[in-house]
């Protein structure tokens, strides 16, 4: 039994529920990370692009997860 690493994570999320996990994860680590970047002295543009790159990493890793212990079965190399 193998599993297609590649198509685990770099296929777009196609289901309805990876979409809304996705943009919620994405919506709730940028709060997350710009928070504390809000009170420093750098430009705003700055501070959203460098909260919004850890954001992303991670929202788009747990739906990597949530696909590998979820719907392993559609990833099999046959």
């Amino acid at each position: 039994m193998k599993i297609n690493l590649t198509k685990i994570f770099f296929a777009p999320p196609n289901r309805l529920f990876e979409r809304i996990v996705l943009f919620i994860m994405l919506v709730v680590c940028f709060a997350i990370f710009f928070r504390p970047l809000q009170f420093t002295e750098i430009s705003p543009i700055e501070a959203v692009i460098l909260a919004i790159m850890p954001s992303i990493s991670l929202s788009w890793g747990w739906i990597v997860l949530m696909r590998y212990l979820f719907r392993r079965g559609d990833f099999l190399i046959k």
